[in-house]
């Protein structure tokens, strides 16, 4: 016969449920109240809290802003929904977060390194806030004009009218990815999105940098001739430095030359200078209108320097009272 002790069944104790916990809401500029409210009812759902215990609990979820307007009208807020109504009417300007959120919607795009799972829900989520009624198609063309570049040529041939076929189209694309085997020999960014889109700027600077070198070195490669026996002329001089200067990135080590001498340089051939003949002197300058002389001393037209009777007089000025004398004489 069974004891009594093994007669008796095994009692089994309920283990407690462990409450959840919501996130404070401080009411600080950017917060979204609704999105907090329905946190909070969510929150509620899961620990059985009728509307009593929600409006008795949720004084330990506010902060700063919100728990002094809370305090300040506490003998006001006595039900559930005159606290949400409240709550929402002081904090929640539902035009702003909805223009913030069509802002940030035009402008997103997948960036360097995010995954396309992550792009996209993130995208859906701004869409709820916009417009929660917004048509498939409206998402569709969100998503696709900021996806990355390779799956967004990659959509262009197929026919996407939902979310749905979007979502499994790129989960199919990852997988061919990821599947693949070889990799091409130059690639510049494994996720290449558009440039107004990146944000590091570390990340463009190294971009950069690469694409200047595989550039140079290709142009040094292809620019690498056989050395001449003849002594180098000033255009070899300048490659050569040329060369010398970029010789951190070249893949092939330049060959050094023996420097030119200054006689070696001056044995080659110069072409001579031509010489042009001197222009003939303007003579219309000192001939009028009707082709009358104009003077060289006073400017005046009519006659020459020769006859000019102002020059005359200067010379006569100029001469002893002696000479003058004998000339009246």
């Amino acid at each position: 016969m069974p004891t009594e002790q093994e007669a008796k069944p095994a009692v089994v104790t309920p283990s407690l449920q462990q409450w959840r916990s919501p996130s404070t809401f401080r009411g600080a500029p950017g917060e979204d109240p609704l999105k907090w409210l329905k946190e909070y009812d969510r929150v509620a759902n899961f620990n059985k809290w009728d509307d009593m215990m929600c409006l008795a609990n949720v004084y330990f979820f506010l902060d700063g802003t919100a728990r002094q307007w809370y305090v300040n009208n506490e003998d006001a807020l006595d039900s559930w929904e005159a606290f949400k109504n409240g709550l929402s009417g002081l904090f929640g300007d539902r035009q702003k977060y909805t223009r913030r959120a069509e802002e940030q919607l035009k402008c997103r795009a997948q960036r360097s390194g995010e995954s396309t799972q992550s792009y996209i829900q993130s995208v859906l989520g701004l869409c709820q806030e916009v417009n929660p009624l917004m048509k498939e198609d409206e998402k569709v063309s969100h998503l696709m004009k900021g996806v990355a570049e390779d799956i967004y040529q990659a959509l262009l041939t197929r026919e996407i009218n939902d979310t749905a076929s979007f979502i499994k189209w790129c989960n199919y694309i990852e997988d061919m990815k990821q599947k693949r085997v070889g990799r091409p020999r130059f690639e510049r960014l494994p996720n290449v999105v558009p440039v107004a889109s990146l944000t590091d700027e570390t990340d463009l600077v190294s971009l950069i940098r690469t694409i200047v070198r595989e550039e140079v070195h290709r142009l040094v490669n292809q620019t690498q001739e056989s050395l001449d026996s003849d002594p180098q002329s000033l255009e070899e001089i300048v490659q050569d430095e040329v060369e010398r200067v970029l010789a951190p990135v070249s893949t092939k080590p330049t060959e050094t030359r023996p420097r030119p001498t200054y006689a070696a340089v001056t044995k080659k051939y110069r072409a001579p200078v031509q010489k042009f003949p001197p222009e003939p002197r303007k003579t219309d300058v000192w001939r009028t209108a009707d082709n009358r002389p104009v003077c060289f001393h006073c400017g005046r037209p009519g006659h020459v320097m020769r006859y000019c009777r102002e020059r005359k007089a200067v010379f006569d000025n100029s001469k002893p009272p002696t000479e003058l004398r004998r000339r009246w004489h």
